[in-house]
This record gives C-alpha cells, structure tokens and sequence, in this order.
C-alpha cells in the first residue's frame, strides 16, 4: 500500500498547465499504456492536424525566403523561421520520445507514491516552484505571440503598392504560388490559420519548459529528501550494524534512482535545449539588430514588437538556465552535507562508508544541451554576450 495516498491527486497538480497543452497537442505521454482504440486515435487526429498546421507556415516561409531577393527581409524572415524549424523539431522530440517521456513520468509516479507526510511537504514545495516557472513562461509567451501574429499586423493596415495592388499584411510572409491572398475570405482564412499555427508553436515550446520544470524541480526535492536522510544516518550514537546497513542501503538507492532519472531526462531532452539556445541566440541578434535600424522610422507598434519578441525570448533562456542552476545548486548542498557528515557517530567498520558517500555525493549533477553547454546561470550570461557579439559583426558587416 503507498505511503502516500494522495499521490494521484499531486501529480495531477503539478502537471497540470503542462499535461492540458500536451492533451490539445495529441503528444501526452500517459503512464497507462493500456489505452482503447479512440484516444489513440484522437491522438493520431490531434498530431496530423497539428504538423499540417506547422507546415503550412513552414514551406511557403521557406520558399519566400528563397525567391526574394532584399537581403534585409531575408534577414527579417531568419528568426520567423528558425522558430517554425524549432517548433516542428521539439514537436518531432515529444512524438519520437513519447516512451522515454512515459518512463520520466513512471520515476515521478513511483517518488510520490512512496514518500511520506514529512517529505511530501518537500516535493510539494519544488513542484510548485516548477508550477509557476511554466506559468510565467506560458504568460509571456503567449502574450508575445498573440501581439505578434494580430496586433502587429492589423496595426500597419493596407499597403498600396507603386503597380496600385493593395497588400494586406501578415505576420509571416510566404509564397502560395498563384494564389491571391489579399482578397477576402482568402486573407481572413490564411490570416486565422496563422494566428493557430502560432499559438501551436507557442504551446510546443511552452511544453518543452514545463517538462523541464517539472523533471528537474522534481529531482531538485529529491535531493533535498536525500539530505534529510544523510542526516539522519548519523543522527544517532551508537547504533547497530544492521541499522546502519539498512539507512545506508536507503540513501545509496535513493541516490541512484536520482541519478537514473536525471540521465534518462538528459537522454530525452537534450536535443531541445541545444535547439533552444542556439535559436534563440540567433534571433537575440537579429531582433537587436532590426529594432535599432527600424528605430529611426518611429514606428511605436514595430518597435514595441521588437521589444516584447526580445523580451519573451530572454525570459524563455533565462528560465531553463534558472532551472538547471537550482539543480545544479541543490546537488552542491548534497556534496557539502556528505562531506560534514559526523562518521565519528558510526560504529568503526561502518564509518568507512561515507567515504564512497561522499564521492557519489561529489560527482556532477547537471543537464545540458547537446551534452556541450551546461543549463546555468553562467550559460545564461554566455548567450547574452555572445548575441551581443553576433550583433555587432553583423552591424558593421552591413553598415
């Protein structure tokens, strides 16, 4: 019988904002295998309307690109694309991974469903901090889309070109062929379809920081309960040696599963993050870049896009590098409570132990993207200073 008889309900609480955006995206990676036909069927609905949705947006950007020949709104269209192109990616990464997904979430169901009243404080405690990490980043991200593919468009009005064509703009230019979209109800179609399309975009990604949120805030209390244990192993004088046997048994199998469960979310999602930064570096670039050229035209709505684009896309890098530094933090505290355990306490043959304590305690506890780049605070100030860079270069480049 579980320790913890609510553990339905809190895993239903802490996944709440993540599991209702994967539901609507057909990629929910349930922990009950044993599904009937129609759910899986709705899925595989849910999953086909969304790519065609994504590349909808995609081809026909792809294929602007190509045939224009301005080479500043070919920069323009970069940072539009490379989001389409990172968008379909992690959605590809959530669809591929569904198992690894599954298995994460088994760890999760297995952690609450063992803990007890005092160390569910704990882990509730971390699930909210990564609650309300995917919540912030859903607030902002969605606010910047919703102003990117509406307000910015329908604010420019109707553009009336030298051969008298009267152009409608979007929010993302693409080539359809002999298709004309600026007469109704084509425009309004295509205008609808993409304000879809970027609300999909922006709930993939969304997903992306609240699975990270919630695996790391809940290996980030899983360390914590482990602490709580090395204290207690040596809390007592004079214990027996099969007691000592049975506590230290506890934390070496508490510290494995930790350990296994952060490598099979490495494994998972580490392509993501490696995509995350480098786009967003790039496009951290290009925003600047075109915010100070279109600064002059004093354009209040262009120029309060470009700002609210940057913003979302600094807070978004901010909050995974938040996210690894606090497990990265918390796994420190594990090694400098390993090193100041009192083995004087332990019976003599049995205080050699914390030696091969402390060593698994001391062995780095990080994620990375890609396996290159640590998920820090540090790496944070990298990508800052290395989107500066990238702007510069590219300012003199055209200038």
């Amino acid at each position: 019988m579980p320790q913890n008889k609510h553990y339905q309900d809190d895993i239903l609480y802490i996944t709440q904002p993540t599991r209702n955006i994967l539901l609507i995206l057909g990629a929910w990676p349930s922990i009950d295998q044993k599904r009937s036909v129609f759910p899986q069927a709705c899925n595989f609905l849910l999953i086909s309307i969304t790519y065609t949705l994504l590349f909808s947006e995609l081809i026909p950007g792809i294929l602007y690109w190509l045939m224009e020949k301005s080479t500043r709104i070919r920069l323009q269209i970069i940072p539009l694309l490379l989001y389409d192109i990172m968008s379909v990616s992690q959605y590809g990464i959530f669809i591929f991974r569904r198992d690894q997904l599954r298995q994460c979430f088994k760890y999760i169901e297995e952690d609450w469903e063992d803990i007890s009243a005092n160390t569910r404080n704990i882990m509730l405690k971390s699930a909210k901090m990564g609650k309300r990490l995917a919540t912030i980043c859903a607030v902002f991200m969605y606010s910047g889309a919703f102003t990117f593919r509406t307000i910015l468009p329908l604010s420019q009005g109707k553009i009336v070109t030298d051969q008298n064509i009267t152009i409608k703009p979007f929010a993302c230019p693409g080539y359809f062929f002999s298709l004309d979209v600026y007469v109704s109800p084509i425009y309004e179609i295509l205008f609808t379809i993409q304000c879809v399309t970027g609300i999909l975009m922006v709930s993939i990604v969304i997903s992306a920081s609240g699975l990270t949120a919630i695996f790391v805030m809940h290996a980030r209390g899983q360390l914590k309960i482990l602490i709580d244990l090395m204290r207690s192993f040596v809390q007592e004088p004079c214990q027996e040696e099969r007691t000592v046997d049975t506590k230290l048994a506890q934390i070496v199998k508490h510290q494995i599963k930790v350990r296994n469960f952060l490598r099979l979310v490495q494994h998972t999602l580490h392509e993501i993050y490696l995509i995350e930064l480098t786009v967003n570096t790039i496009s951290i670039c290009l925003l600047l870049y075109f915010m100070i050229v279109d600064w002059q035209s004093r354009n209040i709505a262009v120029l309060c896009t470009y700002l609210l684009s940057i913003t979302n896309v600094v807070t978004h890098i901010f909050l995974f590098c938040y996210t690894g530094e606090q497990l990265t933090s918390q796994a420190e505290k594990v090694a400098i409570t390993s090193c100041g355990l009192e083995w004087y306490r332990l019976p003599n043959r049995k205080a050699r132990s914390v030696i091969l304590l402390m060593i698994m305690s001391n062995t780095p506890t990080k994620i990375s993207a890609g396996n290159i780049v640590d998920l820090s605070l540090k790496t944070f100030g990298d990508v800052m200073k290395t989107s500066g860079a990238y702007f510069n270069m590219l300012r003199n480049v055209i200038e």
